[in-house]
């Protein structure tokens, strides 16, 4: 197949492709993302699950349709179908549509091929991978990230199964032997997976998108009882702030009025509060994540403890303020 197939997308789905291929990864060695390489994982790795759910949507309008006379049912059929397209494409309606141009490679040629010949059915190629677009983008970021790196993510599942370590090699070239992996887990607000992994006798937390190789190893998974516990408050907290041993300690942090508004407008990494007491709300989360969400606040959000949390803030805003006292000094 050396011909490009052209699809006709609503110019949001076109988007959000372009962006996820950026996101999870997928670049050229320029640094540039790499769509094309993208599309051909998306379709390699999701056009199994999408058919599935094409052919479970058939049998049950069938099953429904059953008690119809058998001269009815086929032309009751085609319209149940022409009516859910029809819906579907009401959605995007209001979307101007633009062209869709992607290119087998060699390693997904046989899976066009099945594609083309085996399952379009009555569906004319640009339809069937329109609808697979959609269906694709209607999912939750982690779940898009999932299907893209669909290899890795088995890999570690079996690996979590079997109770056996893995070697991991990441895109930086960095290689890890002997890794016990405890969780997959998604962040908080569901934007990306992390591999919580044991290895070298330290917790360690990688994106699932930078994970380049994954090869099973034939020694037992051993994670100590300790960092077990602690992978369980982070898989609860936000699988993408490590906690530490170090984070021991409930972080107490003074809202203002102002501070509250904040706090309940301001979603993305948003920390759970473990108990609130007036204006004092108390986390038991990574102390990353509650200076890393509480900078944005600025007066309206003082830690009262521990100190050294309370004391790092004081000198962001301290070095901050003297930047930018040389700039604005005479105002």
């Amino acid at each position: 197949m050396n011909e490009k197939i052209k699809v006709s997308v609503p110019i949001g789905i076109r988007d959000l492709l372009c962006k996820d291929a950026e996101d999870f990864r997928i670049w050229k060695p320029s640094g540039e993302p790499n769509v094309n390489a993208f599309i051909n994982l998306l379709v390699m790795n999701y056009y199994e699950e999408f058919a599935a759910d094409e052919d479970a949507l058939r049998n049950k309008i069938e099953k429904a349709l059953s008690s119809i006379p058998e001269k009815y049912a086929r032309t009751a059929f085609d319209e149940v179908l022409r009516a859910i397209t029809s819906r579907e494409r009401e959605g995007h309606s209001k979307e101007k549509s633009v062209a869709l141009s992607f290119k087998p490679t060699k390693l997904t040629e046989g899976v066009f091929l099945h594609i083309e010949n085996v399952l379009l059915r009555n569906d004319t190629l640009s339809s069937f991978y329109r609808k697979l677009f959609v269906s694709y983008a209607q999912k939750t970021k982690n779940e898009r990230e999932k299907i893209i790196h669909r290899q890795n993510y088995e890999l570690l599942c079996r690996a979590i199964n079997r109770g056996q370590q893995v070697c991991l090699s990441l895109e930086n070239e960095k290689i890890y032997g002997g890794v016990s992996v405890y969780a997959i887990a998604p962040a908080r607000d569901e934007l990306f997976n992390y591999a919580l992994v044991y290895s070298d006798g330290k917790n360690r937390t990688i994106r699932l998108s930078k994970i380049k190789t994954v090869s099973s190893l034939a020694d037992a998974a051993d994670i100590p009882e300790e960092n077990r516990r602690l992978f369980d408050r982070q898989i609860v907290c936000g699988a993408q702030y490590p906690i530490y041993s170090t984070d021991d300690k409930p972080i107490r942090v003074q809202l203002s009025e102002k501070g509250k508004e904040l706090f309940n407008k301001i979603y993305l990494y948003r920390p759970v509060p473990t108990k609130i007491e007036g204006d004092v709300y108390t986390f038991e989360c990574s102390a990353n994540q509650v200076l890393y969400y509480f900078e944005r606040f600025g007066a309206e959000a003082l830690i009262l403890s521990p100190k050294k949390l309370g004391v790092f803030m004081r000198n962001y805003y301290h070095f901050a303020l003297k930047k930018y006292r040389t700039i604005y000094n005479k105002e």
